[in-house]
């Protein structure tokens, strides 16, 4: 059993060969989110999202620029499609769930680590689920039993805001 550091949620790969989907948008006004932050549009502008976010835009591919005015600066997006793998820790609010062959094809919510500030799949959430986790990263060594493992998952789609109807 091993314990995997904490990774900020990034695009992997998608599932159906197209490339991965990103777009522009001006930033709230004191943003001061991490790259790899789910973000949300509300008011025109793109802000973090809070935990089990009832919309997700996609994710920062850097950090909050912390403009006195909104619009101030402009964010790219890594959209939250369906068919984008994206990349994380599977953990819990402890900090301690250790990854399972039963995570496989399982929903679970999102959460932010406090002392981070970055993302993970939340394993305690299993009401809220925001994400699907669809496998293992395969590239580590030992990948079940491990604490804060890292996963491959996908954004559920009602819940994201760029594919909204």
């Amino acid at each position: 059993m091993a314990t995997s550091p904490r990774i900020a949620f990034t695009a992997v790969r998608t599932i159906n060969g197209m490339g991965i989907a990103r777009q522009d948008f001006k930033e709230a006004a004191s943003t001061t989110f991490k790259a790899g932050a789910p973000l949300v549009v509300a008011s025109g502008y793109a802000n973090e999202c809070g935990a089990d976010p009832a919309l997700i835009l996609g994710i920062a591919t850097k950090d909050g620029q912390g403009g006195s005015s909104a619009g101030d600066y402009s964010q790219t997006v890594i959209m939250a499609h369906p068919g984008t793998l994206f990349l994380g820790n599977l953990s819990n609010a402890a900090d301690n769930a250790v990854t399972a062959q039963t995570d496989i094809m399982t929903g679970y919510g999102i959460l932010k680590h406090a002392g981070t500030g970055k993302w993970f799949v939340d394993k305690g959430e299993t009401s809220n689920k925001r994400v699907q986790v669809w496998d293992f990263w395969l590239q580590d060594k030992e990948v079940i039993g491990d604490i804060r493992g890292r996963v491959l998952f996908t954004f559920d789609p009602d819940v994201s805001q760029g594919v909204q109807s």
